[in-house]
């Protein structure tokens, strides 16, 4: 296989991808309605699956262009009305994407006698609602036999002709949007014999001013010389004869055949015959008299006003002519078009950003010590220059998460089925915003936390009529943005935590002692420790103890934090926090023991003197500090780390942070201030290393470490938990 056509191959893989999935969302949308009041979602799905159908003869993907005919097939009754679209056909046709993919999977390897077998069954079921379609063995094997054996059995009775063949092939302005090419058919023509002209017209448009990119104004008047039959013409344009005007013209035809072409198409008549004489396919005195006749006749139309040109004279042309006069220039007009972008280059752009951003620190530092006033401004406007593109750059990245969480959809309905109870996805916040690298590692862990929220969580259709509640249980998926991060909850309305059974489950796996004693927070987290399972049977979805665990060091893995708030007999609700961007954030530096620590300044609520608020004997040995009617509990970071304080009580300074509800105040020894952090992983020898989540490169060449503003939080709660229970024991 060529390049071109791996790369082509590729990129219909993609789009099939993205079609399938679309689909999939549609019919999951209008699952259960039974009603034509509106009906656009059936023709979207149509286009969607007539695309895949279209571009899959191209590429000689037979199976796949007999299934999705089946499918197509079945779309157009329930279009047209024939069929209701009722829970059985919705299904059926819910179950078919999930063929379609395995195809799309399978491309480039053997077609499979399980892949074989899956379709097979499929087409027999959408053949009952096709009888036009079935024969009397009524399988899909059976149907494609037949269909080519009849087509085999009236090639052989016509012979070939020998000659120039003239075909008008006008597609429909619609073709680009359901991703058509018109000209992979006229190259996929050139097979057939000697391509002698090709003639291009754009007479539609009406002005540049009314130009639309995604619709087609191109029309083809072909002359091809080969020894063919006419359905072999006809097999090239297959996948497009819904789409297109389509008039072929055999060799030594009469003029009058040449006459009603240009009487049936829309365009200039005029332009059309002065194409018709050049290629010799009449001439101008037929051209003239078969004019004059329709105009007598009263059938011409008006001509449209002429925007395109002769591209090609009658002769022969080489493929690349042709190519070129599709691609040929176009007016410039401001319009919006999107670009697809390889992930891998995405990230490089990033990557090589992030390296700007430390050089230029570096460069601004040596502007400050030469102390020349021009070039320390010219370096703060760099400066200002490489924020805007870093800020710019991390946007391509940036993608809503309603894509992702429709994906959902399917997941709820399937395992609802599986475990015969009725629950609804309800889904808000699909607008938010977030790096397009959590979406993909976050399919994994909110896929688990949903299966857990349906075995554990929703309760059966008659323990919820018990309970009072509706039979039908939801799910909420929700996101938002909140103090630099974004937040993430996965919230259902069922019976919630039975923290008693947990307790009770930890000490009897030896989670934890038996004499222990937890707070409701802590007996809570139990549930992300692995091993643990409240489940005593194992099942296809839970009950081995394993999941939860992995959802959480799945989240760690990304920076981000994930909560449990339920309460029984009400609900769970689980609170995933991820930072914006793993790559560049804005940081703020200060210093421990001469050190240099950046966290993420999304997280500093206040910095204040140390001094200001309290005293050295009043701040010796305690864990706490009032700040503002606030009692506040802190860590000193020196002694966290083990070292010795390099400056005074009188220089400390004592910063506020916070993360989600959570606040606390870290004592430090001198700050630094805002600065441009590119985030830097640590090696694997630093794995789980608690309260640090990176590094990063300063100006100077010197290594700033990133702190975990999340972990510190919850390591000064604690210890000041602990400090509690030590004053009333």
């Amino acid at each position: 296989m060529s390049t071109d056509i791996s790369k082509a191959l590729t990129t219909f893989i993609m789009e099939a991808e993205e079609l399938t999935g679309e689909m999939e969302q549609l019919l999951l949308d209008n699952e259960g309605k039974n009603s034509y009041t509106d009906i656009e979602w059936l023709h979207e799905v149509f286009r969607a699956i007539h695309t895949i159908k279209g571009s899959a003869g191209l590429f000689g993907l037979e199976e796949l262009v007999s299934f999705t005919h089946l499918l197509e097939s079945l779309l157009e009754r329930l279009r047209e009305q024939d069929l209701d679209n009722d829970v059985t056909i919705m299904a059926m046709m819910i179950e078919s994407t999930d063929v379609v993919k395995l195809h799309i999977d399978a491309i480039g390897s053997p077609y499979s006698d399980n892949l074989a077998a899956k379709t097979s069954e499929l087409a027999k079921q959408i053949l009952f609602y096709l009888p036009e379609l079935d024969n009397e063995n009524g399988t899909f094997e059976d149907a494609k036999q037949a269909k080519e054996s009849s087509t085999d059995e009236l090639s052989a009775v016509i012979p070939p002709q020998n000659g120039t063949w003239h075909i008008s092939y006008h597609p429909h302005r619609h073709v680009y949007q359901d991703g058509l090419d018109p000209v992979s058919f006229i190259r996929y023509l050139s097979t057939l014999g000697e391509l002698q002209s090709v003639h291009l017209i754009d007479e539609a448009m009406t002005s540049a001013d009314s130009f639309d990119p995604e619709t087609c104004y191109l029309g083809f008047e072909i002359r091809l010389n080969a020894s063919v039959k006419r359905q072999a013409i006809l097999d090239v344009f297959e996948f497009t004869l819904n789409d297109a005007e389509l008039l072929i013209i055999p060799p030594d035809s009469e003029v009058s055949a040449y006459i009603e072409l240009i009487h049936n198409l829309p365009e200039s008549k005029q332009r059309l015959g002065e194409i018709l004489v050049q290629v010799g396919a009449l001439s101008q005195d037929e051209l003239n008299r078969g004019l004059s006749i329709q105009k007598q006749l009263g059938t011409s139309h008006p001509p449209a006003p002429l925007i395109g040109s002769l591209l090609v004279d009658k002769q022969q042309i080489p493929s690349d002519i042709i190519k070129a006069a599709v691609n040929k220039q176009q007016p410039s007009i401001g319009v919006t078009k999107t670009l697809r972008v390889e992930a891998d280059k995405l990230d490089q752009l990033i990557d090589q950003v992030g390296e700007m951003v430390i050089t230029g620190a570096r460069t601004n530092l040596l502007a400050h010590e030469t102390g020349n006033e021009m070039l320390i401004e010219a370096m703060a406007q760099l400066e200002r220059l490489v924020e805007n593109i870093r800020d710019s750059s991390l946007q391509l990245r940036m993608v809503q998460i309603g894509d992702t969480f429709k994906k959902y959809k399917r997941v709820v309905r399937d395992i609802a089925s599986e475990l015969n109870k009725e629950v609804d996805l309800v889904i808000t916040g699909a607008e938010t915003e977030l790096d397009k690298t959590f979406v993909e590692k976050l399919s994994d862990p909110l896929t688990h936390l949903m299966r857990n929220a349906m075995d554990h969580g929703i309760e059966s259709r008659e323990e919820r009529v018990l309970a009072g509640k509706s039979p039908k249980g939801m799910i909420r998926l929700n996101a938002y943005h909140d103090s630099g991060s974004i937040v993430i909850e996965v919230s259902d309305d069922g019976k919630g935590i039975n923290e008693g059974h947990i307790l009770s489950t930890a000490k009897a796996k030896g989670l934890i002692a038996s004499g222990s004693e937890l707070a409701s927070r802590d007996v809570q987290r139990l549930i992300f420790e692995p091993g643990f399972s409240t489940k005593k049977t194992v099942s296809d979805l839970s009950g081995r103890g394993v999941g939860m665990d992995v959802v959480k060091r799945n989240i760690e893995q990304l920076r981000g934090t994930i909560e449990l708030d339920s309460e029984l007999g009400v609900g769970s609700r689980f609170i995933i926090r991820l930072p914006l961007t793993l790559s560049i954030i804005d940081g703020f530096m200060f210093q421990v023991a001469g050190a240099n620590y950046v966290i993420p300044l999304d997280n500093v609520v206040e910095c204040l003197e140390l001094k200001e608020i309290t005293t050295q004997e009043a701040i010796r040995n305690k864990q706490f500090v009032d700040l503002r009617n606030e009692t506040l509990p802190f860590m000193r970071l020196c002694d966290w780390f083990g070292i010795e304080s390099t400056s005074s009580f009188h220089q400390e300074a004592l910063v506020i942070v916070q993360f989600g509800s959570f606040r606390a105040g870290l004592v430090v020894d001198a700050l630094s201030g805002e600065y441009q952090t590119v985030v830097k992983p640590l090696g694997p020898i630093f794995e789980g290393l608690k309260g640090v989540s990176g590094a990063t490169i300063l100006g100077s060449g010197e290594v700033a470490i990133i702190l975990d503003i999340f972990a510190l939080i919850q390591i000064i709660l604690s210890q000041s938990d602990a400090g509690i229970s030590e004053r009333f024991t």
